[in-house]
């Protein structure tokens, strides 16, 4: 459903005319779930074949007492409720998929519902700020070393990859993508030996199920 505004344009003999312009309605709540991806839809995604749910929240995560420094929380995961205080969110949406025990490949998709577009848009422009505030960071329950790659904020997505310095082979990345679609943000975090644009790939699939 679309919310029509007004726009004016010149008609014959100077007069002017009034023509609606198209505004997406806000997302509501109970829409949330279904932009997340499918478990085969993340398979294709990330070059895996045996990703299942193993966890589905409606409330954000709080990881901050275990890495270092607090600048590097919003690279390290997805939806971390320290990232979104005071911005404004009113509900989100996430699961976490991986495949198997020893599971060689990690996602969290998060979806995140602001009460209009430019609220949204808001906390977007705010961490597209605050991301090349990390450099370094440690988790510190197992004492991993992380590195951040180049940060690229190109159409109306933020992302990077962090790279774990003491992985065992054959090595370990995580890629993050953040994304804003109406007043939708799209938080993802991907894992694997070599996440490549993986998180991009997923934040674009479900950014495109947005209304804009």
């Amino acid at each position: 459903m679309l919310l029509a505004g007004c726009g004016s344009t010149k008609g014959r003999a100077g007069s002017t005319t009034t023509t609606p312009s198209m505004i997406p309605r806000p997302l509501v709540e109970r829409e949330l779930a279904e932009l997340l991806l499918s478990p085969d839809q993340v398979n294709a995604a990330m070059g895996a074949t045996a990703m299942t749910v193993t966890n589905t929240q409606t409330s954000m995560s709080d990881n901050s007492a275990t890495m270092t420094p607090p600048e590097c929380l919003a690279i390290d995961g997805a939806a971390e409720a320290p990232d979104y205080l005071n911005s404004g969110f009113s509900a989100e949406r996430d699961q976490s998929l991986n495949d198997g025990d020893h599971f060689t490949h990690y996602l969290k998709q998060a979806v995140v519902l602001f009460p209009l577009a430019d609220k949204a848009g808001a906390y977007f422009d705010a961490s597209a700020r605050q991301w090349p505030a990390c450099r370094q960071y440690t988790h510190t329950q197992t004492n991993s070393q992380w590195a951040m790659g180049p940060i690229s904020n190109t159409n109306g997505t933020l992302s990077t990859t962090a790279t774990q310095l003491n992985a065992k082979a054959p090595g370990w990345g995580c890629g993050r993508a953040l994304a804003v679609r109406n007043n939708v943000v799209i938080d993802v975090n991907t894992c694997s030996a070599n996440p490549t644009d993986s998180a991009v790939n997923i934040a674009n699939q479900i950014a495109a199920k947005v209304p804009t």
